[in-house]
């Protein structure tokens, strides 16, 4: 039996409880991976203790050592408020006391470790000026808070980082459908769902009309659903809208205006999926996947994303080609994944053009065609998507699928590069200083300035677009 009940306990500053209650269930809610440390075996989430008591004028209590006893690991949110926290500071003084001085873990969200100046230090009195504490933990300021909260899973799981990266990637592509789902019950689908509710209100009196609405538009303004915005969206859920149906589950699955209830969610994923909403069985097919209030059953959810993309929707099209590239739940089949992603990317959905893109380039599960993954990578490119503005800007360089083309190499690598691509940003700086495909670095920036109205950058225009030999004007 595991002598621990928690995996990690989360010490923080009650200043910094929007980081802490972030942490909380981003590992509450993260799928562990085969080849994760024992404790993990037979389990696929962690097990998190967060203090929610006001610990102003108080001691840590004999309650929270036991808490600090059963827990595995000790994450601190590390800050200055965190750093002049006293209570902060006696939670790591117990915890190092119990000998797992090797088992602290620092997740800096602002202010510097052992810094000269105290208004900056981020670290309580009990983990300063420890090389070895100092290594254990990540650094949302210089990684990012994904790659961060990546980094202490790794520690907390025993996985290698560069692992989970690589995983992360590869779900990131199932997370981005979920997201989109959402968005488009929120904005897209708007008129389409104050017209339904429309409908089932002339069939139910005693519900107005816009009352699923006023819901979603308080849910977009706020961010948050209140337990008030709930109670509507699951009245009209009732009532018989599937497109509400879905949403209740998401509230229920998310913990929005409702206490979470994993069960729950599947049971009103179901109820919308069976009545034919997509989006609810998109939702089903990943409760199925990940193991969300259901066994984790592949088969179930590839027949629930299979339903789905016969109905029409092409997030679920991309799940359907995802699973059979992967072979979950369903024989892998290189030509029906080829098969689906070419309807989805028809259909527009970004990811699968991206996938298409691939299967062309590789020749997965169709002969391979530089000239159309070209085309598909360009067609992503054109409609913002920084990953593809990247590849095609490759593609320009390396003559594939297309003439080289320097000035569209560079041109697309600034714009990837502008969207934040790090890859893009070196990419940009070494066509700079190669002189490949811009005549003369300085003319972009001039004009640009010049376009802003900046008068001395116009005469430097002038002065460089002169023909030479010949005098400016001064």
């Amino acid at each position: 039996m595991d002598a621990f009940e928690y995996d990690a306990f989360i010490s923080y500053s009650h200043r910094d409880l929007k980081w802490a209650k972030w942490i909380q269930e981003k590992l509450e809610t993260f799928h562990i991976p085969d080849g994760a440390d024992e404790p993990f075996t037979n389990r696929r989430r962690m097990r998190v203790f967060r203090d929610q008591t006001d610990l102003a004028g108080v001691e840590v209590t004999t309650s929270l050592r036991r808490e600090l006893r059963l827990s595995r690991f000790l994450v601190v949110v590390c800050s200055p408020n965190s750093a002049a926290s006293r209570w902060v500071n006696d939670e790591v003084a117990y915890f190092g006391g119990l000998g797992r001085q090797d088992k602290i873990i620092a997740f800096i969200v602002d202010g510097e470790p052992d810094s000269d100046n105290p208004a900056l230090e981020c670290y309580p009195p009990e983990m300063r000026s420890t090389a070895e504490r100092a290594m254990l933990g990540a650094n949302v300021q210089e990684i990012g808070k994904a790659k961060a909260l990546l980094k202490v899973v790794s520690l907390l799981i025993g996985v290698r980082f560069n692992r989970l990266v690589d995983r992360e990637k590869q779900r990131r592509r199932r997370s981005a459908i979920t997201i989109a789902a959402i968005l488009l019950v929120v904005s897209a689908s708007l008129a389409a769902l104050l017209w339904r509710n429309a409908q089932i209100s002339r069939r139910n009196r005693a519900l107005s009309r816009d009352v699923y609405g006023a819901a979603i538009v308080a849910f977009a303004q706020k961010e948050v659903l209140s337990p008030e915005d709930f109670d509507r969206i699951r009245e009209s859920a009732e009532a018989g809208n599937t497109y509400a149906a879905t949403l209740v589950g998401d509230c229920y699955g998310k913990g929005w205006g409702v206490q979470r209830d994993d069960a729950a969610a599947v049971a009103w994923y179901r109820r919308a999926a069976e009545a034919g909403d997509t989006m609810g069985m998109i939702a089903l097919a990943n409760c199925y996947l990940f193991g969300t209030g259901v066994e984790v059953d592949a088969g179930k959810s590839f027949e629930w994303n299979m339903r789905a993309a016969e109905a029409g929707s092409p997030e679920a099209m991309l799940n359907v080609a995802l699973d059979y590239e992967g072979g979950h739940g369903a024989p892998q089949s290189p030509e029906a994944a080829f098969m689906w992603y070419s309807r989805a990317a028809t259909e527009g959905n970004d990811l699968a053009m991206y996938n298409l893109a691939r299967c062309y380039r590789t020749g997965y599960g169709t002969p391979a065609s530089p000239d159309k993954a070209f085309y598909w990578m360009k067609e992503l490119a054109e409609k913002g998507n920084t990953e593809a503005m990247y590849n095609l800007a490759i593609m320009y360089q390396g003559g594939y699928g297309t003439a080289e083309n320097p000035k569209a190499a560079y041109a697309w690598y600034r714009k990837a590069a502008d969207a934040g691509d790090a890859d893009a940003l070196y990419m940009t700086g070494w066509c700079l200083e190669n002189g490949y495909g811009v005549d003369d670095p300085a003319l972009e920036w001039y004009t640009r300035a010049a376009q802003a109205g900046n008068e001395d950058a116009a005469r430097a225009l002038e002065r460089l677009e002169m023909p030479a030999g010949q005098p400016s004007v001064g």
